[in-house]
């Protein structure tokens, strides 16, 4: 779910049953301050993680992996996941 960076679409809002997951990553998105012109740093590209930190607060993991954790620096909490995807934010 690249949420951060893209607009929301009605059908995913609504139809597909993800207003409470999008309302949820919007809502990290918004207090951070995250816009389409953030910083975003590539950590982890391979067939099955994309893993990135954008703006130096957030971490997002898109992908079905889920041993990745090592990958996370220190200071960093998972606040949000769902199918193929996760996000921590720094402490």
């Amino acid at each position: 779910m690249i949420i951060f960076l893209l607009p929301q679409f009605y059908d995913h809002f609504f139809d597909w049953g993800l207003k409470n997951e999008i309302a949820h990553l919007v809502s990290i998105r918004d207090r951070h301050g995250i816009q389409a012109d953030s910083e975003l740093r590539i950590i982890e590209v391979d067939a099955d993680l994309y893993l990135a930190e954008i703006d130096g607060k957030v971490i997002v993991k898109i992908g079905s992996r889920y041993d990745c954790e090592h990958l996370i620096p220190e200071g960093f909490q998972v606040v949000a996941h769902g199918d193929g995807y996760a996000v921590w934010e720094k402490n």
